[in-house]
């Protein structure tokens, strides 16, 4: 509870004193609803931090005074008021995520749209990847070689179900976030590369995430195996590496050295080995930042900083 904190709120002679609590009936929050018209923008803030700390519960009364309110600054600062709200809703989870140590992939990248599209409809995502999932299990079996199920795992996402890598577009944000991404089935290294990874660990197919500078890889991860290939081709751990976003090359550490060579950028064992989900998502966030950076919208930007500053 809130015990001695006072909204003022001037009109006329008069002034009216609130007192807001975390838990609020019907008419305590009508009252507050009120002093959203307040032109001392003092006592919006407070209001608005008091909405905040309400949260989603305080969503649909603010949508159903929107309709009824007759100031266009009253529907401005409501309509802001939701959007602030929910994104600090979707901020707080994925603060909880990386401070519970990121287990689910999926639901990173899903929280990061989040903060940009609020309603979009997570269970068509999770049904796409696992549709997509259903169609490459269907054309497995326990004889498969890790190269010829990496062949399927290609098959059934570039041929099939025609992902590709935005070649076109390769920095417009659209491309960093997992809803864009399966409805236009384009995208980015990271982007197709965090699907392409969801699906092969549900089957229980080793691919990881590696953090290369520039270019966002997978790393097939099998210990034994590794041992038995050529040393200028597997790193100690890692059989081969996928490029996802050339529709799922094959190719070997050797072709890792000459990639860093190019960029003239020195050989670290990170840039070789797999990542964690927090590295990834915290990558994704960096990634959205810089395509609105680079296309003027500092807005957008800022917005993303703020969730990037979890993983600072």
């Amino acid at each position: 509870m809130y015990n001695n904190q006072n909204l003022t709120r001037k009109s006329g002679k008069k002034k009216t004193f609130f007192v807001a609590r975390v838990i609020m009936n019907e008419n305590e929050l009508q009252a507050l609803i009120q002093l959203l018209d307040d032109p001392d923008a003092g006592v919006y803030s407070h209001v608005r931090d008091k909405f905040l700390e309400l949260g989603l519960e305080a969503v649909p009364h603010l949508e159903n005074n929107w309709e009824l309110a007759e100031e266009v600054l009253t529907q401005q600062r409501i309509e802001n008021l939701i959007y602030s709200i929910k994104s600090h809703d979707v901020y707080q989870h994925l603060k909880n995520w990386k401070e519970n140590g990121g287990q689910n992939l999926l639901n990173g990248a899903i929280l990061v749209a989040k903060f940009q599209y609020h309603n979009i409809d997570e269970e068509k995502i999770r049904s796409k990847i696992n549709q997509i999932k259903q169609d490459v299990w269907i054309e497995l079996n326990d004889d498969l070689t890790a190269f010829e199920k990496i062949k399927v795992l290609n098959h059934i996402i570039f041929n099939l179900h025609d992902f590709k890598g935005d070649k076109d577009n390769f920095h417009s944000p659209k491309n960093s976030f997992i809803n864009r991404v399966i409805d236009s089935k384009k995208g980015t290294p990271l982007s197709i590369g965090i699907i392409y990874a969801i699906i092969a660990q549900g089957l229980d197919i080793p691919v990881y995430g590696v953090n290369l500078p520039h270019h966002f890889i997978l790393a097939y991860e099998d210990e034994f195996l590794a041992k038995f290939a050529p040393k200028e081709f597997a790193t100690p751990g890692i059989l081969f590496y996928i490029n996802t976003f050339s529709g799922g090359a094959v190719f070997g550490k050797q072709d890792v050295l000459e990639f860093l060579k190019e960029i003239n950028i020195e050989p670290k064992e990170e840039y070789f080995k797999p990542c964690n989900n927090i590295s990834i998502i915290k990558r994704m966030i960096t990634n959205i930042c810089f395509a609105y950076q680079k296309s003027g919208k500092q807005e957008k930007e800022e917005h993303f900083k703020r969730l990037l500053s979890i993983f600072n």
